[in-house]
């Protein structure tokens, strides 16, 4: 009896809500459908296109500065002894797709020092990061090789040649100020580099990169392993590194990876790369913030639309309410039918926006990802985004079709008909 009793109630609502929309205003219930499909839209694509943004950011980490586990000395140490050993071992294990170690420094860089006035000017100069690298070996766990934007990359012998980064380099693909950089350098031009220990080089610019990693890796400069061991003045140095870098091949678990090198017991600190991206995982936290926050107004908007096109048809239909009232249609029914109105605009926009987001949105940044400094960003949707979207609109709907409905029911038959 209540299945029937229940179902009942649901044909009257059903019938009460269609004959309402079907004697609406065509024009008032497009632009309501529309409002919630431009709503449903919003949700999706400012939180997918920030997820594309930590997605780019994070792919750029690990592409170009850290690959995806870093091994690094232990904390009484400055550097790893035996590296190549330590390296040959990392090979042998299963999802290594490439291990690469580094030997870094510092370096105060001049551009045209021969010209200064005086050996006090400044001139075009400043402090970057130099790493020493096997170019083969590097081009297995970062893309620097083929970020190559003039010249062309280290090769395995080169002594009295540096590779260096963009905002190093400056010039118009630079996004640092001129005074922070060294003004324009070109490839073929002189730079005379002083290390921390006092030796100075000279190098001829074979390349320049632009990695699109503009918080570190456009800020290295990169000379040949052996070059950098030269400088540092031991033979030791030639089997030292500061950090060894490993990549791993797709669908690989880092945390079993780093698991099973500790177990080989090799000397160092093993660091997922996720540990050292803290200050920039602070950074995209904030933006998921702000997308939050966007979304909330977007819902907020949806919700007063469809109040205000819900609550407009109950008064125009007060009388109408008051007739059905008082030949015996229950209060629920009434409720109901405005309840289901407001469900359909709801679903009808979640239906339109989807097909937008699916159809026109998804395929057109996968053709053409937004070019900004950090890389190309596409859209990032995740299942977890559409179901709070779908949720937040149903619930938005729930609430507009309730309350003015649910108000209305509060007053007398008499009252409700005659407005008196």
């Amino acid at each position: 009896m209540f299945v029937e009793s229940l179902a009942g109630n649901m044909k009257v609502a059903l019938f009460l809500a269609g004959k309402s929309i079907a004697r609406g205003n065509k024009w008032a219930l497009g632009l309501t459908i529309a409002v919630m499909s431009l709503s449903f839209v919003n949700l999706i694509f400012t939180s997918s296109i920030l997820s594309g943004v930590t997605t780019t950011m994070d792919e750029q980490l690990v592409d170009t500065t850290l690959a995806n586990i870093i091994i690094s000395p232990a904390e009484d140490r400055y550097y790893m002894e035996k590296a190549s050993q330590v390296e040959a071992r990392i090979r042998q294990v299963e999802g290594v797709a490439g291990v690469a170690a580094h030997l870094n420094s510092s370096a105060f860089i001049e551009h045209e020092w021969k010209e200064k006035q005086r050996q006090t000017d400044r001139g075009s100069s400043g402090t970057w990061e130099v790493i020493g690298i096997d170019p083969i070996q590097e081009a297995s766990v970062t893309v620097i090789h083929s970020s190559i934007i003039e010249g062309s990359y280290l090769s395995e012998h080169d002594r009295d040649e540096i590779v260096v980064g963009i905002e190093i380099a400056g010039g118009d693909g630079a996004q640092s100020s001129e005074f922070l950089t060294l003004g324009g350098v070109k490839v073929g031009d002189e730079l005379r580099l002083t290390y921390p220990n006092g030796v100075q080089r000279e190098y001829t610019v074979k390349g320049i990169f632009r990695a699109r990693e503009i918080m570190r890796a456009d800020h290295l400069a990169f000379v040949t392993r052996q070059e950098m061991a030269s400088v540092l003045g031991r033979d030791i140095f030639f089997d030292r590194a500061t950090e060894i870098l490993v990549s791993t091949l797709p669908g690989a678990d880092d945390g079993l990876l780093i698991e099973e090198f500790k177990a080989m017991g090799i000397a160092g600190e093993i660091r997922n790369w996720r540990e050292y991206g803290g200050a920039m995982r602070g950074t995209i936290a904030t933006f998921e913030i702000i997308a939050s926050l966007i979304g909330a107004i977007g819902l907020v908007v949806a919700a007063i639309v469809m109040f205000i096109v819900i609550y407009i048809a109950v008064l125009n239909r007060r009388r109408q309410i008051g007739i059905l009232r008082a030949i015996g249609i229950r209060k629920s029914n009434i409720i109901a039918s405005y309840l289901m109105q407001a469900l359909l605009y709801a679903s009808s926009g979640i239906g339109l926006g989807w097909l937008v987001v699916n159809f026109l949105m998804q395929p057109y940044f996968a053709y053409h990802p937004l070019d900004l400094p950090m890389g190309l960003v596409s859209l990032n949707v995740q299942l977890s985004t559409i179901w709070n979207s779908v949720a937040g609109l149903i619930a938005a709907a729930v609430l507009a079709g309730l309350i003015p409905a649910a108000a209305i029911m509060k007053q007398g038959i008499v009252k409700t008909i005659w407005g008196v």
